[in-house]
């Protein structure tokens, strides 16, 4: 892997649970750095980088310093509950080695820096039905948090968007930069939450609707809106752990 490129794992009161780690043997893992010792009893130190604890506790804080603290310009940054990177060919499914994995994300970062976008990322469903054999990339189809890589960040994630903060970042690239890069060819598997530790820590239904609040303050229902299809449901029966987007161009 080019040494320009930094593999960020953040993680949060899951020391001896980083299942990202397995697959992505490479990176090093963000904690805050009051649970630095817990997670020294479990991994070598030198894999190890902590945050000041105010500048972490939630997705975007953590994503940000992240992105503000790194040594490199381009920034891989997932999820510590990463369960397997594949795709599918021949209508055969396939699973990354670390050693695919790592050529992988290599090629993607400097095919979207080719492509001249700042933002890139992969799918985020196993379904072999949207994986479209003559539609590798899209320039406009989301790319969210578990799985984001940055080339030369201007943004920042929105605090104020709490567990939504992956679609807001995403919004604010298109918006700016006018199109991000999703491979269409490989997809990601996580336990999106239901690991101890975490988000799973701190989501609660007020919690969701707070960065729910905001992103519709932000953006109008026209653009985002409640929804998808899994995770938990409000009393007026609606999914609001996933969220639909659509893209704020004319004509798109």
């Amino acid at each position: 892997m080019d040494s320009k490129i930094n593999v960020a794992i953040r993680s949060y009161k899951r020391a001896g649970q980083v299942s990202s780690l397995g697959f992505f043997p490479f990176a090093k893992i963000w904690i805050p750095e009051s649970q630095l010792e817990d997670y020294k009893k479990f991994y070598d130190p030198k894999i190890l980088v902590a945050i000041p604890d105010e500048e972490d506790g939630n997705c975007p804080k953590k994503s940000n310093a992240i992105l503000d603290r790194s040594p490199t310009d381009w920034i891989l940054i997932i999820d510590d509950d990463i369960g397997g990177v594949g795709y599918w060919e021949n209508n055969e499914h396939y699973w990354l080695k670390p050693e695919e994995l790592d050529e992988v994300i290599d090629q993607n970062f400097k095919l979207a820096d080719d492509l001249g976008v700042r933002f890139w990322g992969i799918n985020q469903n196993k379904d072999p039905l949207i994986h479209y054999t003559y539609r590798p990339f899209s320039l406009l189809s989301p790319v969210l948090g578990p799985f984001g890589g940055h080339l030369n960040p201007e943004l920042r994630y929105d605090p104020e968007t709490l567990g939504k903060e992956d679609y807001d970042f995403w919004l604010q690239n298109i918006r700016k930069h006018r199109k991000t890069f999703r491979a269409n060819k490989y997809h990601y598997i996580h336990k999106h939450g239901l690991s101890v530790g975490g988000l799973a820590g701190i989501r609660t239904m007020d919690w969701e609707k707070k960065g729910i609040e905001r992103m519709k303050q932000k953006w109008g229902t026209k653009v985002f809106k409640v929804g998808g299809c899994a995770g938990g449901k409000s009393k007026t029966g609606k999914n609001i752990l996933n969220s639909l987007v659509k893209v704020p161009i004319p004509g798109c």
